[in-house]
This record gives C-alpha cells, structure tokens and sequence, in this order.
C-alpha cells in the first residue's frame, strides 16, 4: 500500500449540509451577459400564423424544442466518447516553444506569460511580453530558480505558478531531485535540503520579474515530487502550499500562509484561517528579503498520499484541494479550517482540478487515465454525484485549464490536448476535440481571458 494511506479514509466522505445543497438550486450564479437571438419560423405558403398567437411565442416555442432536442440532453451521468479529432489547431491556440514544460500562467494586466520546465542548464522560467494582441515574443527571457550550494548537483524544478489576482506578485512553488518520499525522514543526507526553498515570490517590475521573497523550507516539506501547485482562497489574503508533512512522515498534509497587504507571508495572530477584507492599493514592496523574518506555515493533515495540493479551486466559503482518488474541502465556516474528503470510488490515483471561475463546476483530471470528471459545488463545498467522461485512448496529465468564454475545459495529455465542451450551466456536454501536439506530455497551459487565447507549451517549434 502506497505511504500515506489510511484504511478508515474511505469512509470520510462529507455529508453535505442541506443549506449547501439549496444553495446549488436556488441561488443564482451570475454568468456574463449573453444576449439570446431567437430565429425566425421560415416562410411557407402553408403555414400561416393565427392573428391571436404572437409570432415571438411561435420561435421561443421553436428555440425550447431545439434545446430539448440537443444531445447534451440525454447524456447519462458517466458516458463514453470517441473524441473528434483536429487537423489544424483552433484559431483561439498559441503554441510556445518551451520542452518539457510542467507548468504556465498569464496575467492579462502585466501582459506576461511565464512557463515553468524541466532543464538541466539551470533555465527553468521563461518569461515572455505579450503584444496588444496577446502574441507572446520569439525571446523570452530566462530565469534561474535558487537552490542551495550544497545541493548545486540536484536538478530543482518548478511545478506551480500562480499570479496574484490584485497585486503585481508571481508566486511559485519549485521541488527538487532527492530521496524518495518515504525514505527521507531517517536518510543521513536528507538535512541537505532542508535549507532549500520550495515558495518564491516574484515582483513585478517593470515588465520584468524579481525576486523579493522565499519561504516554506525545512522537515516540514517532503523533496523530490513531481506534483502539487498553489492556490489562493476567495479573498486572496491566504496562500495554500502543497506537499507539507501531515500527521506523520508519511503522510502527505498542506501548509498555509496568511498575506499582508502587500501579498507576503506573515505570522498570523492566531492559527486558524480568518476572512480579511480585499486590499485595492498596491503598497510598495520591499526591495529583498533580508529584511523581513520569515512566516512560519501553518500545517494541516489530508490523510492521503502524496502529492498534495493538485489544483486548487475557492469557494467563497470553501477551498477545494486536489488530491489522491478525489479532492478535499477545506471549511473557513467561523473562522475555523475544518475539512472532509470527497472520494471517487473505484478509481485510485492523483486527480488534478479546476474549478470554473463562473458556473459551480469543478473539473478533475484523473491523472494517467483517460477520465475527467465534473462535479457540482456550492459556495465550494462539493455535492451531487459527479458527471464522468472516458475518452477513447486518452492519457490525461496535468492540471486542466477552463476556457469561460468558450464554454470549454482542456487538458493536457500523451502527445495531445483535449477539448471539452460545457453546456450553460457549466456540466459536459458529450463534446471532446483533441489535437496532436509535438510533446511528450502537453502540460504548459494557460488561458487569457483578456485576449481569449490558450497558449500550450510544445517541445518542438511550431
């Protein structure tokens, strides 16, 4: 059995509370304004229409049938689908050249794209300027991430990248080669890593990223994986880490910092997660490091594997966190951080999530299966069961991307990308395209939603 397992976990499933299951049917969830064409009946020399039935009833009547009629209408909760295959890229597709990319993000305000990979040359962030029109640049430029001297041998590499929504901050989360993970609490050379950095914090300058900050070192966080990201809660004034140490060595747990006003760790005044209000300005931010004392992460348990903190998606009053054969939600209710487990029975191995920025919809990549699930949440705290899409000859990896404005999900796999499409109220709607990519795993994603583009990261120039 891997590390890290519990046999009781199966059954910490969260029975969630009556409010929350009301609130999914009856709250109404804003989506952007769309505005509704209704077609006109055609024309015919043996219709006519009655004088007392107004011609706008006729074409709604028209319009409700072809709702009804739609395939999506008749899917069943898990389906089976031959993906449509593409031969030319969609025209909402930028591909990059970065090899072995593992991770991307976007910020639309800064105009900058940045791709983490895997190198040997000590290369590991390329960070690109977009044009108005959201064309990256042909050069980017390369940044180091730090590690130190006395693993200068050992390859580290970035594994999250995550803008700040507000504050012009880049955080991200970076591993490195080492023992594996249930051989490093009694390894002699493991206190060789325990100076090494996992959280950097990036300032935007200029049009150019500097490091200010790092943090979240020391036996508290396990070395060597290959998966776990970061994420924000709902007022971006808490950041979550992945891979901490949970209630034993090998037990997988997250860490959280509380943020200043200017987006940086701090030692909160109690240890428990509390809601603050959103900060608007942009306070100057300090020049280096070394001036700062560095937080101390706060840690909780998951009871599960390792990685922890595949993808992370908040609710206004939950955040959800992916993880082995599910996901777990963490309840900020009265200021308190309790959480659950939701399993996904029969199907074991890491799942990888989005949540959708508009419509309660959490997406989860099975990863290393051709199995992507959708699940209803409200507020974040996840109900119902989940809807479940197998794609004929799939290999999801990665971390799936939500296109809103094309009522889209893609995700990354084996040497090609998959496209999901999504009914109105954010479910699958039995739609996937997929796209050959020249990668060996199609992992660098990011969506702009200012310039409606997905940029994937390929191995070999386009």
């Amino acid at each position: 059995m891997p590390h890290g397992a519990r046999e009781a976990d199966a059954l910490l499933v969260r029975t969630v509370p009556v409010r929350a299951y009301a609130t999914i049917n009856t709250r109404a969830h804003r989506a952007p304004h769309r505005t509704l064409k209704i077609p006109s009946l055609p024309s015919s020399p043996h219709f006519s229409v009655p004088i007392f039935l107004p011609k706008i009833f006729l074409s709604l009547l028209f319009l409700l049938l072809l709702v009804c009629r739609a395939p999506a209408a008749d899917l069943p909760r898990e389906f089976e689908v031959t993906p449509t295959i593409l031969t030319n890229p969609p025209p909402f597709l930028t591909q990059i050249h970065v090899p072995d990319a593992l991770c991307a993000a976007v910020n639309d305000t800064a105009s900058l794209l940045v791709v983490g990979h895997r190198s040997t040359s000590n290369q590991h962030l390329a960070v690109f300027r977009l044009d108005a029109t959201g064309r990256p640049g042909t050069n980017p430029t390369w940044l180091t991430l730090p590690k130190p001297a006395v693993l200068a041998t050992n390859a580290n590499y970035p594994l999250g990248l995550l803008f700040h929504p507000r504050l012009p901050l880049l955080y991200v989360w970076q591993d490195i080669n080492g023992p594996p993970a249930d051989k490093q609490e009694k390894n002699p050379a493991f206190t060789n890593y325990l100076e090494f950095d996992h959280l950097l914090i990036y300032a935007i300058k200029n049009g150019a990223l500097e490091l200010i900050e790092t943090a979240a070192h020391g036996p508290s966080f396990h070395v060597g994986l290959l998966g776990g990201t970061i994420g924000l809660d709902h007022t971006a004034t808490t950041l979550f880490v992945p891979n901490s140490l949970g209630g034993t060595w090998d037990e997988a747990g997250i860490g959280y910092y509380a943020l200043d006003d200017q987006g940086l760790p701090q030692d909160p005044d109690q240890a428990t997660v509390q809601a603050r209000p959103k900060t608007s300005a942009r306070l100057p931010l300090p020049i280096t490091k070394a001036a700062r004392t560095l937080a101390a992460v706060q840690r909780k348990r998951t009871h599960r594997y390792y990685p922890s903190g595949a993808g992370w998606f908040a609710g206004s009053q939950a955040m959800v966190m992916g993880g082995y054969s599910g996901c777990m939600v963490a309840d900020f209710n009265q200021g308190s951080l309790r959480q659950s487990w939701f399993n996904l029975p029969d199907h074991l191995g890491n799942c990888f999530i989005a949540g959708h920025p508009q419509l309660p919809a959490i997406y989860l990549a099975l990863q290393n299966s051709p199995r992507l699930f959708q699940i209803a949440h409200a507020d974040g705290f996840v109900s119902l069961l989940p809807q479940v899409a197998t794609v004929t000859n799939a290999h999801f990896l990665g971390t799936p991307v939500v296109l809103p404005k094309l009522a889209r999900v893609a995700v990354g796999g084996v040497r090609s990308l998959h496209l999901f499409g999504l009914q109105p109220d954010g479910r699958l709607d039995g739609r996937v395209e997929q796209l050959a990519l020249p990668s060996t795993a199609v992992k660098g994603l990011a969506w702009s939603e200012k310039h409606t583009r997905l940029y994937v990261a390929v191995d070999k120039p386009n």
